[in-house]
């Protein structure tokens, strides 16, 4: 098995098949905050606790070289949101696909949030980025956003999804909507990989019942950031998700 087959099933382990991403790309946007001010200590945390994959910037992942293990899976983010600028709404390129096979990479991912100025611009890079990573079987995972106002409402994440699938991502990261039926037609409708995001805490569901619902409703994995960093014990409650993704 090799190319792109291998890479994938890096990234998505066990008999199911899933993907625990953990999300450690936020400082770019909110500056090392609390849970993020300590990448070895963090990165750490989340892999005793059970994520078999992480998600961050190359110079991130530079950092914590020493302490990643042989199996983690790595996703590089190759786009990023720039915290201070006044044109932040929207992410920016900052690596190549030459980085990413340097740095023997599982996949790497860009966000595209609709609704925000720059959205189209985005969108094309993704495109080109696709094309790019073709001849190397480099898995493209599309974080794809609806607008703000429309954030979790299930119509608006199909559609976000599914620009991603007619792109031709490997991978789509999106929104759970709040209502597992819903929730299984938007994966009906966009029939590749699809990893929920764990978003804010005030969303609505609890971290476990977001996990347990988005499987249910066909999610092959989830990419719980600022819920698991940002706790009082990141390692247990990723640990407390890796149990229901895969049981104890």
């Amino acid at each position: 098995m090799f190319g792109k087959a291998r890479r994938m099933n890096r990234l998505f382990i066990g008999a199911e098949k899933r993907c625990l991403l953990s999300p450690l790309d936020h400082a770019g946007w909110l500056g090392p905050v609390n849970g993020l001010n300590r990448p070895k200590e963090i990165v750490q945390k989340v892999i005793a606790g059970g994520a078999n994959a992480l998600l961050a910037s190359p110079g991130f992942f530079n950092v914590v070289e020493p302490v990643l293990t042989s199996s983690t899976g790595v996703v590089l983010r190759v786009s990023l949101t720039a915290g201070l600028s006044d044109q932040s709404t929207q992410e920016t390129p900052i690596s190549t696909i030459e980085t990413a096979l340097r740095m023997g990479a599982d996949a790497v991912a860009v966000s595209v949030f609709f609704g925000r100025q720059g959205d189209i611009e985005i969108y094309r890079w993704l495109a080109d980025l696709v094309n790019l990573c073709a001849p190397y079987e480099m898995p493209v995972v599309a974080e794809m956003m609806p607008p703000s106002d429309r954030f979790f409402e299930a119509d608006a994440i199909a559609h976000a999804a599914r620009i991603g699938m007619e792109i031709g991502a490997d991978v789509i990261k999106t929104n759970y909507c709040g209502n597992v039926e819903e929730f299984k037609d938007i994966v009906q409708s966009v029939p590749v990989p699809i990893i929920v995001a764990g978003g804010p805490k005030e969303s609505g569901l609890s971290t476990i019942d977001l996990v347990r619902e988005a499987l249910e409703g066909g999610a092959v994995g989830v990419a719980i950031g600022r819920r698991v960093w940002q706790s009082e014990d990141p390692e247990g409650l990723t640990r407390q998700i890796a149990d229901v993704m895969w049981g104890s």
